[in-house]
């Protein structure tokens, strides 16, 4: 007895681990019309899993905003996805909502994204009334039109219900392929990549229940830090449930925390409610266990929720079994053979489906593999032009470029040619001033010694006049010792030869002297500091004191050539 009641908990169980999988959708994300609509909508889909009441609210909101908005075509279509797509999520059934839809359908105006989301609200609707035969297909056409959209929200969102609808009627391989899938087109930023990652771990479960526990875990840790409570409950439902079966009070524990969080949603309540029997059923409460089950019951009932009904018939039929209440056993057991026989019809309609599918995809496959050879032999001839294309415009650049240089080269041998021809010419047109100017100072020196001999011969013609002619000489020379008519006539000849020389020193500095414009004049004839002297009539040795105030008068330093410094403003 103990091991027959041993296995049909171990059955239960694991029929509840394909039962716990809470529908849920991220936000629906469209070119936004109305912000304010949007950002309803947005709330209305994080909430509508888990807050029935508000839902509803919001949903009324949106109903009123998208009649009183001109041009509400889109708004309408959304509001009736978004009470749909609600529903699902609450395990309502709603049968006038087809009608709904249906009417939709037929008005000519709607544009093709419209029509897909409703095609994808009619899919989710007969999803939720357990015509997951009905559903499939449809959900695989509006697969591939949002695909053609490249709408990735509604790519994701119809792969989730594609994965749901084989991880009911335990299609495991084909659901774990459109969970994986939808990830790719979703990211942590929306709530949706969550439930569609718990998901995920729950099916895994079966063959690795640690590792899938310890993912949720990890989920849970981030989902109680950011105080997501729209993710928390099924994170909730789904890790209790793993621990039923070999640590019911840790079960307990999270179904408590479940409990703790503020939902109204029917479908959670089921789900809870029955794995509270399921616990009391572990620890052979019978009693208590039945009193769960029939809370389950009678919401799942109401809400047609066709494959938790199968499973909780068949816990209730083993559980009257035990009580030797057989002619109950039998009922159950019957109601659940009736259920399972419809759901394995969907099954072989949907396996029936996918492998139409999978032929049709194969064909596919093959034409498009015949084009793409074609293509690729085209695109081997095209290479090949282009390559030859290439290499002449290579050869006609490299030709080209070396052309260029070849002129380059030959214009910089002009250019350095020229300039050296210019410093040549420079250094020849300054040594022809610097002659010059000396010529000129030499000449007036002649002349002045010209005029001294001619004296002297008179002076000896006339020896009694030795005196006056004596006297007349010293007094000529006196003259043009320090003669002020003479250093005009210098200061005029050297201007011809070094234009603007004596204007461009005092322009700058003011405060220079006549002596420091002599100075200045004789270093920039290369005058040595002897000859300086010779034509001031002055020692050596002040010569250097005149260049010391010279420098500091124009700011140099004693490493600062003032030869140097005097050139240059000469060439300014």
């Amino acid at each position: 007895m103990n091991k027959t009641m041993n296995k049909h908990k171990t059955k239960i169980i694991l029929l509840f681990f394909s039962v716990i999988q809470l529908l849920s959708f991220s936000t629906l994300t469209i070119s936004a019309q109305n912000p304010t609509f949007d950002s309803l909508a947005n709330e209305l889909s994080r909430i509508s899993s888990y807050k029935r009441t508000k839902a509803i609210e919001l949903l009324g909101i949106l109903y009123q905003m998208a009649n009183n908005t001109p041009d509400s075509s889109l708004l309408l279509t959304r509001c009736l996805y978004e009470e749909v797509m609600m529903n699902y999520k609450q395990g309502i059934v709603d049968t006038l909502l087809n009608k709904k839809l249906e009417n939709r359908l037929t008005q000519s105006h709607l544009q093709p994204f419209e029509k897909s989301l409703l095609q994808s609200a009619f899919g989710a609707n007969l999803m939720t009334e357990g015509k997951y035969a009905e559903a499939f297909p449809i959900f695989l056409q509006e697969l591939e039109n949002f695909k053609n959209f490249k709408i990735n929200v509604f790519i994701a969102r119809t792969l989730h219900c594609l994965g749901n609808i084989c991880n009911s009627i335990n299609l495991n391989s084909l659901a774990y392929s459109y969970y994986s899938e939808a990830l790719n087109y979703t990211s942590p930023d929306f709530h949706e990549y969550y439930f569609i990652k718990s998901n995920l771990f729950v099916l895994l479960s079966k063959s690795n229940r640690e590792d899938a526990i310890d993912s949720i875990l990890y989920l849970i840790d981030l989902a109680e830090k950011n105080n997501r409570e729209e993710i928390l409950y099924v994170f909730y439902l789904n890790v209790g449930s793993l621990y039923l079966n070999y640590n019911p009070e840790k079960a307990l524990l999270y179904f408590s925390k479940l409990e703790s969080l503020d939902f109204d949603d029917f479908f959670t309540k089921a789900l809870l409610n029955a794995n509270k029997g399921v616990i009391c059923y572990i620890n052979n409460d019978y009693i208590e266990s039945l009193y769960y089950y029939k809370i389950a019951q009678k919401i799942m009932e109401e809400n047609n929720d066709l494959l938790s009904l199968s499973t909780l018939y068949n816990h209730v039929s083993i559980l009257f079994e035990l009580e030797s209440q057989l002619d109950s056993s039998l009922y159950y057991s019957r109601k659940c053979q009736d259920l399972n026989s419809q759901l394995r019809s969907n099954t072989i309609a949907i396996e029936t489906h996918q492998k139409y599918i999978t032929t049709l995809l194969d064909a596919q496959e093959k034409d498009l593999l015949i084009s793409k050879q074609t293509n690729e032999l085209r695109n081997r001839q095209l290479i090949i032009i282009t390559v030859i294309l290439l290499l002449a415009i290579l050869l006609f650049v490299i030709f080209y470029q070396r052309k260029r240089r070849i002129s380059i080269e030959l214009s910089a041998k002009l250019n350095l040619q020229q300039l050296e021809q210019e410093k040549q010419k420079e250094l020849l047109d300054a040594n022809i001033r610097e002659i010059t100017s000396y010529s000129t100072l030499v000449s007036n020196k002649n002349d002045l010694l010209d005029q001294i001999i001619k004296m002297n011969i008179s002076m000896l013609d006339n020896k009694e006049n030795i005196l006056v002619s004596v006297n007349k000489i010293n007094k000529i020379i006196k003259e043009n010792i320090n003669n002020d008519d003479e250093w005009e006539n210098f200061k005029l000849h050297f201007d011809k030869v070094h234009p603007n020389f004596f204007e461009k020193l005092k322009q700058e500095y003011s405060d220079l002297t006549e002596e420091n414009l002599k100075m200045c004049a004789y270093i920039n004839m290369g005058m040595s500091q002897k000859q300086i002297a010779q034509m001031l009539n002055v020692v050596p040795d002040s010569i250097m004191k005149r260049k010391y105030r010279l420098k500091k008068k124009f700011n140099l330093t004693e490493n600062d050539s003032l030869s140097e410094f005097i050139r240059y403003i000469a060439k300014k």
